[in-house]
This record gives C-alpha cells, structure tokens and sequence, in this order.
C-alpha cells in the first residue's frame, strides 16, 4: 500500500469520525433543547412591567402560598408571575393540560394560547386538550395574583382519544414527596400491591412517597372515592381536600362522598409507605344523580358522633372480631370488595356499629338501605328486624318519637355472598328539629340568599380562605343566613344545622350591611 492509498484512508476515516460526531452532536442537542426547570419571573405590579423583583429556576409548577408570597422579594397581592420552559414530549399524541389557579393564568403551547382565564376568581380548575408531536414545545404560563389566597399549578398527560387519561406517578426516594421525583411515569390505574417489594427498579422498597394526578371525566353527580393504603394517604377532588390520613397504618380504607358539577375533574393522591408491606389503591362510583331541585332534600343527620363498627369473619357477629374501627357514618357500597380487603372477608361477613347521639326531642325517621341483612335499635328498642339477605338493595324504615337527650344507636349488619352495602339515613320529621343551637339572626334582616357564579361553592370553617372547607352548596342553590357578616364573608346554616361561611359576592338576594357583625364567638 503506497503513501497515497494510505493518505486517502486516513481522510476516509476522520470523515466518517467528523460525521458521527455531528449526528451525536445533534442528537445531543435535540435531546438537551428540553429543560429541566421553569424558569420563573415574578413582578410586584398586575401588568409585567419593569424589571421582574424575583427571578429563579422551579423544578415544578406547583405551588399554593395561601396568603402569602413566593419570597420575600415579592409582595403578597397584586403580583404576577411568567414561567417559561421547553418540554420533551416522548410521545405523539393528544395531551390534557390542567391548570389550577386562584385567581388567573394564561397557557401558551408553542406560541399558540390554549388556555384562557383572566378574571378574580377563587381556586378552580381548567383544562385544554392539545395535539403535539412527539419532541421539544415551548410552554408559557403568565399567572397574577388579586387578593387572598394565591395557587398557581400546572399538569399534563397524555390522552387516549382525548377522553381518558392516565395517572402520571412521580416516586420519590423519601417518605415526604420532597426534591425532584426519581421515577415519573404513566400508571393506567392505582391499583398496588407490592408487599414488601419495590414500586420499580430505582426506588426503594421501604420510605418511598407517590404523588399520582389526572383529569377524569365524570358524570354530574355524587360520587363515592375510596382509597385502600399501607401507610399514609391523602385525597383531593376537584382540588378538596377529601381524605387525610397521613400517618403509618395497616391496611386501612377510606372513603368520601363528593359532588361534581360534571366535566373533566382533578383528581390528586399522595402516598407513602414507612416499612415492611406497601399497597396503594383508589376507585370510585356514582352514586346518586345530581340533586335537580333549588333545594336539596334532608340528609343525614350529620351532628352524630362517630360509630364503633366491629367487623366479623362470619354471618352471625360470633367468636372474636378481626377488626374494630371508627366509622364517621354508616355509608358503605363495598360492591363484590372488602370493608378491609386482607382483613375482613369480602363476603360471609357481619358488623356492629354503636354510639350515642344527643338528639333534641321529636320525631325521627331512619331509614335503612342494605344488600344483606339489618337490625336496628333506637334508644334499646329494636325497630327494623330484616335478619335475611334478599340479594339486592332493599329499603327499610320506621318512625320513632325521641324524649330529647342522649340516644343510644346500635346497627347489625350481615352479607351472605355476592355484592354489600350498608346505609343508615336519619332525618328529623317535619323540618322544624334544631340539630344545632340556632343563634339570632340581624334585626330585619333577610334570611335567605341564592347562590350564584359559582358551580360548587365550599362552605369553610371560619370567615376567610385559611379556614379550611368541610362542605360545599350548588349554585341556584337557595340557603339560609344565620344573620352574622365579617369582612366580606357570609355565616349560611346547612340542612343538618352546622353553620359556615362562603363568600358574600356569591350570594345574591339579601342585603350584606343589614347583617350583623360577627364577634367571633
């Protein structure tokens, strides 16, 4: 071979060298176009303008300050905010993008706005579905915040027709869903039960935490969500929180009874298992229509303690009990399931519910719903005894007249085979028994006001955004004002007689200077 031939090869060679280099040059950057951080400005005026007081990277669009601010830099109303990011998109596809703020955002996909609301608000939530390639796109989020409580979140996953979603399921390697995920991926149910096994390669087998979100259209109507975990858990829909139990447990369920408006709903849970065995589980069903009138019929009564429920592996409530529990109510479709799955036989099983509830004097109707069979005794006397499975739901009642003091309550409870359920409805005859302390209304004042721009209205603690939530009404609802006011909030009292407060702007009908105001007692 002559020095020529030798020359030629040597340049055929570092061609080819340069030409790979290039192609994994270019990989590279297509690759690393994709950002791993919002990067975040933040200006202390409604309108972005001037130098931005705050500028940083954020691993997440995730926040909620409440009533305060995302730094010191910034003040805690009357701010705006503007995160920008590009974002690899590993699959082609139609993807749902959720944005949930208080009070507005805008949402930019490759310059093209998707999602639009600019106006005061209390938290809420809005989606957009959106066709992209698979590959890097631009994302832009503008946010300002008003007064009060100020959220500003964002989430995306990829939708099957557009129509269902899966749950992205970001692990962590600790117990409290801090830093930046190990593992993100697409989990099609919650539906876990790893034993003293890992989640994934990567992740721990033990002190390991699971946050899973997603956009599930849903029907209008009541909703049963119950979730079943090994340790903590916790549950927001439609971003309420509906179940909070955070602590190391057993296998333990929950449940939480939720009205949706209909549409497309959030839905979020966070998990962490402590030691040894781990699961996490999440279903839910429908189960009543929406309420079609301005007024919702009576409830149950819901100012009763909570019952002692004693579970048994037989039908006849004999031998020792494998679980003992709190129930906050009698409201059980357990379905083909467990009222404890591992602990208590999905079927061939009984329980004994008790408590006392202090009931002012009257007549009373309860009201029994059960696939199974029931007993039921109402101050030691024994008034619904249908002690046989009909293998369907079947509804037994009797009325009964209170003297007016503590009651004892005791409910029996059997399943043969197939599906259970178990209700107990207690409603007050007559519309006219007082559950609660009724406290004087304003001197003239009206006692009724209509709900308005609002599909659900939570009904909170105290007067103010830090007050947490325990209830909701529906808009065109019409409810009662116990006569009481305090800074812009409005004390309503519910069907069951417990009071609360909602926003005085969405009540409309009665005037807010005639109310008195609260003292706070």
């Amino acid at each position: 071979m002559n020095s020529r031939t030798k020359q030629l090869k040597r340049w055929a060679w570092m061609a080819a060298f340069l030409a790979l280099a290039l192609i994994f040059s270019a990989r590279s950057v297509a690759v690393q176009a994709a950002d791993d951080r919002w990067r975040a400005r933040y200006w202390n005026n409604r309108d972005f303008s001037g130098n931005p007081a705050l500028e940083r990277n954020e691993t997440t669009l995730d926040h909620d300050w409440g009533r305060g601010s995302p730094g010191d830099e910034v003040q805690d109303d009357n701010f705006t905010a503007r995160w920008t990011r590009n974002i690899y998109f590993a699959t082609s596809g139609v993807y749902r993008f959720s944005a949930s703020m208080d009070d507005g955002m805008r949402v930019w996909v490759d310059d093209s706005r998707i999602l639009d609301s600019w106006y005061d608000s209390q938290v809420h939530t809005v989606v957009a579905d959106v066709y992209l390639s698979a590959g890097d796109h631009h994302v832009k989020v503008d946010y300002y915040e008003a007064t009060g409580s100020a959220i500003a979140q964002l989430s995306w996953a990829l939708a099957s027709g557009a129509n269902t979603v899966n749950w992205r399921g970001e692990y962590y390697n600790n117990r409290t869903l801090t830093g930046q995920p190990t593992l993100v991926r697409d989990d099609g149910s919650i539906n876990f039960n790893w034993g003293l096994g890992r989640p994934a390669d990567g992740i721990n087998a033990d002190e390991f935490s699971v946050r899973w979100t997603r956009t599930v259209p849903l029907d209008a109507g009541v909703y049963r969500f119950a979730t079943t975990t090994d340790d903590g858990v916790r549950l927001w829909v439609n971003n309420q929180l509906v179940i909070d139990q955070w602590h190391d447990q057993a296998a333990t369920s929950y449940s939480a009874d939720v009205s949706v408006p209909g549409g497309n709903v959030p839905v979020k849970m966070e998990y962490y298992d402590n030691r040894d065995y781990a699961a996490a589980q999440l279903n839910w069903e429908r189960i009543a229509a929406p309420v079609l009138t301005s007024t919702p019929p009576p409830t149950a009564v819901s100012a009763l303690p909570p019952w002692t429920g004693t579970y048994y592996n037989n039908t006849n409530l004999d031998e020792s009990p494998v679980l003992v529990r709190q129930d906050p109510e009698i409201a059980f479709i357990w379905g083909s399931s467990s009222p404890l799955p591992n602990v208590v036989s999905p079927d061939h099983f009984s329980v004994r519910w008790t408590t006392t509830a202090n009931l002012p004097a009257g007549q009373y109707r309860f009201d029994t719903f059960v696939d199974g069979g029931v007993r039921l005794w109402v101050n030691e006397q024994l008034i619904i005894d249908e002690w046989h499975d009909y293998y369907e739901v079947r509804n037994w009642a009797n009325v009964v007249n209170l003297p007016g003091g503590p009651v004892p309550l005791r409910m029996e409870f059997f399943d043969d085979v197939g599906l259970a359920e178990a209700r107990l409805v207690i409603q007050p005859q007559g519309g006219t028994i007082p559950l609660n302390p009724t406290p004087p209304g304003s001197a003239g004042g009206p006692l009724t006001a209509t709900v308005i721009n609002a599909q659900v209205l939570n009904v909170r603690s105290g007067p103010g955004m830090e007050f947490d939530p325990f209830s909701h009404v529906a808009g065109g609802e019409i409810v009662n004002l116990t006569g009481y006011r305090s800074n812009g909030w409005v004390q309503i009292r519910l069907l069951d007689g417990r009071t609360g407060w909602v926003g005085g702007a969405y009540l409309t009908g009665y005037n807010y200077d005639e109310l008195s105001l609260w003292s706070g007692t």
